[in-house]
């Protein structure tokens, strides 16, 4: 039978879950909003990205020390499990590269080739994540 406890788990999986809100939601939020801000206020585009930069990267290392955290306080798992542990640990890292290199270049094909490459890994690295937590 399951209980219900407000515990050290607790925290840390409402932790690693608010961290991947903040960075995949950010992602998608700025992904929909850069595009507007583009055609009405180009100056303004810089801004919101460093102002989304300063929240979501953060987040990102959040998530990333909870993910660490959660790995590290679970009991023995299967060979399939770890697998797509590894598996959504390589994703992980893809989103965070692509992220940092879209935001270090100045080239628009890099940019958008590499903003959604990290939308996508961010996307399919929080479905593993789902079915990990099962």
């Amino acid at each position: 039978m399951k209980d219900v406890n407000f515990d050290v788990q607790t925290v840390r999986v409402v932790l690693h879950v608010l961290a991947v809100c903040v960075w995949v939601g950010g992602q998608i939020v700025v992904g929909a909003i850069v595009p507007v801000l583009k055609r009405t206020s180009p100056d303004a585009v810089p801004n919101v990205a460093k102002a989304f930069g300063r929240i979501g990267w953060p987040f990102f290392g959040l998530a990333v020390f909870t993910g660490i955290w959660n790995m590290v306080s679970l009991p023995g798992t299967s060979a399939s499990w770890n697998a797509l542990l590894g598996m959504k640990m390589l994703l992980v890292a893809v989103s965070g590269a692509t992220a940092w290199l879209h935001q270090s270049t100045d080239k628009a094909s890099i940019r958008g080739a590499s903003a959604g490459v990290a939308l996508l890994t961010s996307l399919a690295a929080l479905v593993m994540g789902v079915m990990l937590s099962n």
